[in-house]
């Protein structure tokens, strides 16, 4: 009789943990899918460049979108650098991310010098990538698709 309550109850406990394991799974996937979905675009040729030298061109319909960092992007260094935009546009907000390894969203703090020009800085930290790849996220007011600005840092 001991040994069937015993054998009952570890069958029992056997369907609990079967059941927990499937439920965390899917909670787990669940909140990686919410993670990794900054938002329902991707960048194409139209919407974003790689970052050749200090600078790159991304040509919209309204003109050429242009980003100049003072110089190539380093870890744990203040690159300042300045976003023209063509005429008639606002930048709206801009941030940082990694591409191949998490590492949060860096704001991207810009303050307008002009009509078209917006200037500011930003640091990137290390990591443990020897070549770790960025992205630019710059989101232009009433325009629902941003635009996307790729370079790399090397260790």
């Amino acid at each position: 009789m001991i040994k069937n309550l015993t054998f009952e109850r570890l069958r029992k406990i056997k369907h609990v943990i079967v059941f927990a394991v499937i439920l965390l799974t899917a909670v787990v996937v669940g909140m990686l899918n919410i993670l990794s979905e900054n938002n329902n675009y991707k960048p194409d040729n139209k919407t974003s460049c790689w970052l050749v030298g200090n600078s790159c061109e991304i040509g919209l319909a309204e003109g050429t979108l242009t980003v100049v960092m003072d110089r190539l992007p380093t870890i744990e260094e203040q690159i300042p650098l300045t976003v023209t935009l063509p005429e008639g546009l606002q930048l709206d907000s801009a941030y940082i991310e990694g591409v191949n390894m998490f590492m949060g969203k860096i704001p991207l703090p810009l303050e307008p010098e002009n009509s078209r020009q917006w200037q500011g800085w930003f640091m990137l930290g290390a990591c443990t990538e020897p070549t770790m790849q960025w992205q630019m996220v710059v989101q232009i007011k009433n325009r629902p698709e941003p635009v996307w600005i790729f370079f790399t840092t090397q260790m």
